[in-house]
């Protein structure tokens, strides 16, 4: 029997490069199969499999996380991978 997770907080992170539906979708669906509560979104700063192509600013990946969720209580972002120096996973 699965533990009640539903005060629990999924994390789900990815370059968003851009954010689109898609990421919303799996997201929810994943975190309404799990039974938790929230969805915390962390955007990659460089992750070591993309290095070999251009990102968009993270300050602009950034912005469209948020953007892309504002207003949906059950989202928030975090930008911890986005201040830290190395490959971001």
């Amino acid at each position: 029997m699965m533990a009640d997770m539903a005060d629990g907080v999924l994390l789900f992170g990815g370059t968003f490069d851009p954010i689109h539906v898609g990421h919303l979708i799996v997201a929810r669906r994943v975190r309404e199969a799990l039974d938790m509560s929230r969805t915390i979104l962390i955007p990659a700063a460089v992750p070591p499999h993309k290095m070999d192509r251009p990102l968009t600013a993270a300050a602009h990946r950034l912005a469209m996380t948020r953007l892309a969720v504002e207003g949906e209580d059950d989202f928030a972002v975090d930008d911890q991978e986005l201040r830290r120096d190395g490959p971001s996973f």
